[in-house]
């Protein structure tokens, strides 16, 4: 089959929702069906190549699926060694470990590229199935590890950065994106503004209805904020019932316009709170400051969180629900 048709994927052994998948790369038909049947009965569901081209594209297709690949070295086209070349240059790929089938490449030299080009082991044909299988089932069992441990990781990270009552970035990852964004305003030489709002007599909510609806209002003002946002905008739970919305490419007069946004989406979703005949429809409103970097100041970032916050102050002492401007 040419790498231009879309290949065609043969399923042995266990059924298809089994953890454990494994790719067996032969142009050997035989040799492919023999190895897949040894994995098979032992419960690891194998998916088949008969070429360096297929084995690409299927891997390509299955990147999520696989635990490892075991790849012929002696084929036609592009051999083992360009198609381990060719996964490891795949970001989708690159972490899938491979284990070299040799018949004829045994020597030193071989054996040295193989590991050069990213295999993690080699296997001599012809090869004794109880090894095969304990080889391939080792590293699976490595590389589901190892999956585990970088989806933690990536847990933890997304888990550093976000609030979790919210899902809006927390003020951690508020002072990464702004150091980000300023730099952007000052190079592009474009407007940046910064809204910080905080909800009106928060503690009263909490003192009169309890945390656990307190948190639900900051749900709601949370989800209330994403559906006011334009794509390049970020918001972020600042701390307590503080939030920041940053907005890129924005003037003054426009974070105003946003803030007010706000206010008038709040306004059409009063939210339930209480229970049984004390339950209330809660109209939410907050207070915000609003601070830019734009030409009249050269962009200057420096100060823009503490101008926006006095800002913010300014509207509190004038009465609250209400916006000022820097």
């Amino acid at each position: 089959m040419s790498s231009s048709q879309s290949p065609h994927v043969t399923r042995r052994g266990a059924s298809f929702s089994a953890p454990r998948t494994v790719l067996v790369v032969d142009d050997d038909d035989a040799l492919r069906g023999l190895t897949a049947r040894w994995l098979g009965n032992a419960k690891i569901h194998c998916l088949e190549a008969s070429n360096g081209e297929q084995a690409v594209e299927i891997a390509a297709a299955n990147a999520a699926l696989l635990d490892a690949i075991v790849l012929d070295v002696m084929m036609p086209g592009i051999d083992g060694f360009e198609t381990l070349r060719r996964l490891k240059a795949n970001d989708a790929t690159a972490n899938i470990p491979v284990v070299l089938l040799t018949a004829h490449a045994t020597s030193d030299k071989d054996y040295v590229e193989g590991a050069e080009s990213g295999a993690v082991d080699h296997l001599a044909k012809p090869f004794k199935g109880p090894v095969l299988v304990a080889k391939v089932r080792a590293i699976v069992e490595r590389a589901r590890a190892d999956r585990d441990l970088r989806a933690k990781l990536r847990h933890a990270e997304a888990n550093a950065t976000i609030d979790p009552l919210t899902g809006l970035g927390n003020r951690r990852h508020f002072e990464a994106r702004f150091n980000e964004e300023a730099a952007y305003a000052r190079r592009h030489a474009q407007p940046f503004s910064l809204v910080i709002l905080d909800i009106d007599h928060f503690k009263s909510i909490n003192d009169t209805f309890g945390h656990e609806e307190g948190d639900r209002v900051l749900v709601h003002v949370a989800d209330a904020i994403r559906s006011i946002l334009r794509a390049d905008d970020a918001a972020f739970r600042y701390g307590g019932e503080e939030f920041v919305l940053m907005l890129r490419a924005c003037e003054p007069n426009k974070g105003t316009i946003a803030a007010e946004r706000l206010r008038e989406a709040l306004k059409e979703r009063p939210i339930d709170l209480g229970e049984g005949e004390g339950r209330v429809a809660k109209l939410v409103t907050f207070s915000a400051g609003v601070a830019s970097a734009s030409a009249e100041n050269g962009y200057a970032t420096d100060d823009l969180l503490g101008r926006a916050d006095a800002a913010l102050y300014r509207a509190k002492r004038g009465g609250r629900d209400r916006t000022e401007t820097a």
